[in-house]
């Protein structure tokens, strides 16, 4: 897959005191917001086709799965508003702020057989301020990875962090008997095969600098733990002792952390991948399961049957206390820590159901976010924002994503089969 090459140049650094550089217009860690109406009326061009549409579309398309907007449908726009300049001079914000928009988004392009350079602006109607001036250049042929950075960067305008529409996943994907992994973007766009054994391989997770994928896979016969440096496609490391061994979550910049079930023992391991370290950090009769570490490797969230069923505990790595989080029903599992620290999502079995929820880090204030069906692999994106997950409602597992408070979920159309087990790529 040939890199993909964005340069953004900043037009204006200058914001005036009360916009956007000390301005957040949206909590949105908060118990609740109010999600702001955003025009974006169709990106100006002096070419005559589809693509400045496109391009506008493709935007809003964006911006609404994010869940912090409501788009404005063009319907509402007349030709007055969709023909006036992209600059501040020629935009009458009043007309705007009549049909209750409170942002907007104007942008042009320019297109050349080997460039495409978009320039955009974002601006607040009420006062006609300026959140955001950028322009970008990539090649013609990536014009949608153009747009989800301009996408990234009015989230981070308007909430101070980032979106996360330029992201990749990584996900598992094939039949009962032979099942590979996948790389691609969150847009189902230049999805690639990253294995092809003719097996079952599963649990595939990527190292915080993206370097390497962790997996378990039945290749040589047996459910071996492997690491797979990305840019060369090749094997550093496999874990080949007897038993189980599943590899659910990095931490730091190369620190995979697994689990090992061998018999009526288990253990957990974390593997530094860089400097080809292993470390038993505890072993222990029954079940020792799906190891999730905090952001800076102090706490780590595990599933044990030490009280007979499968339950989500917390461990503290510096002095080995354990504490157990989740009492409710006989099954918790799956946990996975926020990268802010303040939540863990799990799957709770519930009236039958399988279902992602949340909870503090002390196991209070816990929530379910799903509703029926098989709901599993919940993991969050790198601002700490969003959940994705697999969910099976009929006979195919499909990747879905929702708001950390469970609302906005919408599907991922990545592949045309089963996809379970997604997790975001750093």
């Amino acid at each position: 897959m040939t890199k993909f090459k964005c340069v953004i140049v900043t037009l204006l650094l200058v914001f005036l005191a009360g916009t956007a550089e000390s301005k957040v217009y949206l909590d949105v860690y908060g118990k609740t917001y109010k999600k702001i109406t955003i025009g974006v009326p169709s990106f100006q061009s002096d070419r005559p086709d589809r693509l400045r549409v496109d391009m506008s579309e493709l935007l809003n398309q964006d911006l609404d799965m994010s869940g912090f907007f409501i788009v404005a449908p063009n319907s509402l726009l007349d030709r007055e508003l969709t023909e006036e300049g992209i600059e501040k001079k020629d935009i009458k914000f009043t007309n705007w702020r009549s049909l209750g928009i409170e942002l907007l988004c104007k942008a042009k392009f320019i297109m050349s057989n080997e460039e495409i350079a978009l320039e955009s602006y974002l601006y607040d109607t009420l006062d006609g301020s300026l959140l955001l001036a950028k322009r970008y250049k990539s090649r013609p042929e990536d014009w949608r990875r153009l747009v989800h950075r301009l996408a990234d960067d009015i989230l981070l305008a308007v909430t101070g962090e980032k979106g996360i529409m330029s992201s990749r996943v990584v996900f598992v994907s094939g039949t009962k008997r032979n099942k590979d992994i996948y790389i691609g973007g969150i847009d189902g766009q230049n999805i690639r095969q990253v294995t092809n054994f003719h097996n079952i391989t599963v649990s595939p997770s990527v190292s915080p600098d993206g370097r390497f994928l962790a997996y378990t896979s039945y290749k040589e016969g047996k459910p071996n733990l492997f690491i797979m440096d990305l840019e060369t496609g090749k094997d550093i490391h496999s874990e080949r002792e007897e038993g189980m061994k599943l590899g659910t979550t990095w931490f730091g910049k190369s620190t995979l952390g697994y689990a090992k079930t061998s018999g009526k023992q288990s253990s957990i391991y974390t593997f530094d991948a860089a400097g080809r370290q292993k470390k038993t950090l505890f072993t222990k009769e029954g079940i020792l399961a799906s190891p999730s570490f905090s952001a800076d490797g102090t706490k780590m969230a595990f599933v044990s049957d030490m009280y007979g069923s499968p339950q989500v505990f917390i461990r503290d790595n510096s002095s080995g206390e354990v504490k157990r989080l989740t009492y409710s029903g006989n099954y918790n599992a799956s946990p996975s820590f926020s990268p802010k620290g303040d939540l863990i999502a799990f799957v709770a079995r519930i009236n039958g159901s399988f279902e992602i929820c949340t909870m503090n880090t002390d196991g209070s204030n816990q929530r379910v976010l799903t509703s029926g069906g098989i709901n599993d692999s919940p993991h969050f994106s790198p601002c700490g924002r969003y959940i994705i997950y697999s969910s099976k409602k009929g006979d195919q597992y499909n990747a879905y994503i929702m708001l950390y408070n469970g609302e906005n979920k919408r599907m991922l159309k990545l592949v045309n089969k089963d996809t379970e087990q997604p997790k975001f790529v750093p």
